[in-house]
């Protein structure tokens, strides 16, 4: 990542924050970290206006703090350190999968309560779009392993609220294990039903139902368990779904 400019334009919601990490709430549509289509109207550019002068110090090797990444129609928590040796402790605890992370995900379909594992592994691959080609995850023995927990939350007519936990890290994780039962985000412009990659690479402005809820982790300062309440587009989507919980309060 190229040092990013500071955005002072870029409203911040702010989760957690101490002398070492901070944790942002951050808005679907918006991109992580600066890239060749958003040099300057990413999250990251949002915190480097306001935590500048340390977050920079952190250099490029440390990605000036940023501990990990959304894709940019996910919203929620992200983590960010502003002091080096608590970015090493954090990563190295992301690294171990001893973070805890859980997610709200509203899907397509009526699932059947309860609780499940979903083990199965995930191959990257890049696929021909209309725009070249795009990297996406597809269910395969020959992957690497991928565990992701679901439970039920709240059913309506046509869709299901779940909580998921992704226990490994792999790419699009939690939409691809979803979408293999039957049961793809709602709003996913990439995955449906079984798994299956759509050949549109357009991009789509719905609304997704993929929420980074919550976020736990330790430092020097002791426990961080970080959450972050839903966005306005995604609990609009709850309720035109007619799902209720009281997540989306």
């Amino acid at each position: 990542m190229a040092q990013p400019k500071p955005n002072e334009r870029i409203r911040l919601d702010i989760v957690h924050e101490d002398a070492l990490v901070v944790v942002a709430n951050k808005a679907p549509g918006m991109v992580t970290e600066p890239g060749t289509s958003h040099r300057d109207d990413s999250l990251v550019n949002g915190l480097i206006a306001r935590y500048g002068g340390k977050m920079l110090r952190l250099g490029e090797r440390r990605d000036y703090g940023l501990l990990h990444r959304l894709d940019r129609q996910t919203s929620g928590c992200v983590a960010c350190a502003i002091d080096p040796d608590a970015y090493d402790r954090i990563r190295a605890q992301f690294e171990s999968r001893a973070v805890s992370k859980r997610y709200l995900a509203i899907v397509a379909g009526r699932m059947r309560a309860g609780t499940q594992v979903v083990e199965l592994n995930l191959e990257e691959r890049r696929v021909p779009s209309n725009e070249g080609t795009r990297l996406v995850s597809v269910v395969s023995r020959a992957g690497r392993a991928a565990s992701t927990g679901v439970e039920v939350l709240a059913t309506s007519a046509s869709h299901t609220l779940v909580s998921c936990e992704p226990r490994t890290g792999r790419l699009h994780q939690i939409r691809v294990h979803l979408a293999h039962l039957g049961f793809p985000v709602a709003g996913d412009p990439i995955y449906t039903v079984g798994a299956r990659v759509l050949p549109s690479t357009k991009a789509d402005e719905r609304t997704l139902g993929l929420h980074a809820w919550r976020l736990g982790f330790s430092h020097a300062e002791g426990r961080v368990d970080a959450e972050a309440g839903p966005s306005r587009k995604f609990l609009e989507l709850a309720g035109e779904v007619r799902l209720s919980h009281e997540s989306l309060r």
